[in-house]
């Protein structure tokens, strides 16, 4: 049973994919598929020992729903070294933050995923 704070987040995500959406081919070396992705980014900052130094990461995230992630009729999960290419520039999947994520679930239900992404040529 769907709540009504559910249907609500289901629509507002739904709505942010018509409006912020964009075509992305997700590949796995030679295989690939078509997706609609929303763009993101997450950073990460720590304090190292010394006060005027700052540590930290970033990466370019696309949130896309998990069960658009087939490739050969199989769902995948990203990997390190798959890429995301988007108007023909393409993103690599890079591990992120302090616990080297390549990608993580972006909410409770796990329908949509995020993944980690550096912008490599």
């Amino acid at each position: 049973m769907v709540t009504a704070i559910q249907a609500a987040q289901r629509a507002a995500q739904a709505a942010s994919f018509r409006v912020r959406g964009e075509a992305a081919t997700f590949a796995r070396g030679a295989n690939s598929c078509e997706l609609t992705a929303v763009r993101g980014q997450s950073t990460w900052e720590r304090s190292e020992t010394y006060q005027a130094v700052r540590v930290g990461d970033r990466s370019t995230d696309w949130i896309a729903l998990a069960a658009d992630l087939t490739i050969s009729g199989t769902m995948v999960t990203p990997q390190r070294g798959d890429t995301v290419t988007v108007d023909n520039i393409t993103f690599r999947v890079m591990p992120f933050g302090p616990s080297s994520q390549l990608w993580q679930y972006h909410d409770q239900e796990r329908r949509y995923i995020r993944i980690h992404t550096k912008e490599r040529d």
